[in-house]
């Protein structure tokens, strides 16, 4: 879940003992834990994006304006042979 929510392994590992004891209770007892630790990671993500300043929203549109650009775009004659040539020395 850590991974799948992009948060760190510390806070799953805050809430394993939650996890554990809805395995040990009733299957209604075992929903709601589980359930309570779901949104407890779907919080945490949520605050971390927040803290870093992702947005979704944004990434995407960079990504579709980018596309766009590359899509019609026809490169160099030297970029296909990019990976031939030898790499040139700085000191030049």
């Amino acid at each position: 879940m850590c991974t799948r929510f992009r948060v760190s392994l510390d806070f799953g590992r805050r809430l394993q003992p939650l996890v554990e004891r809805a395995f040990q209770s009733t299957p209604e007892k075992r929903r709601l834990l589980l359930e309570m630790v779901e949104r407890s990671f779907v919080e945490e993500c949520r605050r971390v994006r927040n803290e870093r300043g992702v947005d979704p929203e944004n990434d995407w549109r960079a990504l579709t304006a980018v596309a766009r650009v590359l899509h019609a775009w026809t490169p160099p004659a030297w970029f296909d042979r990019w990976e031939d040539e030898p790499p040139r020395s700085l000191s030049s």
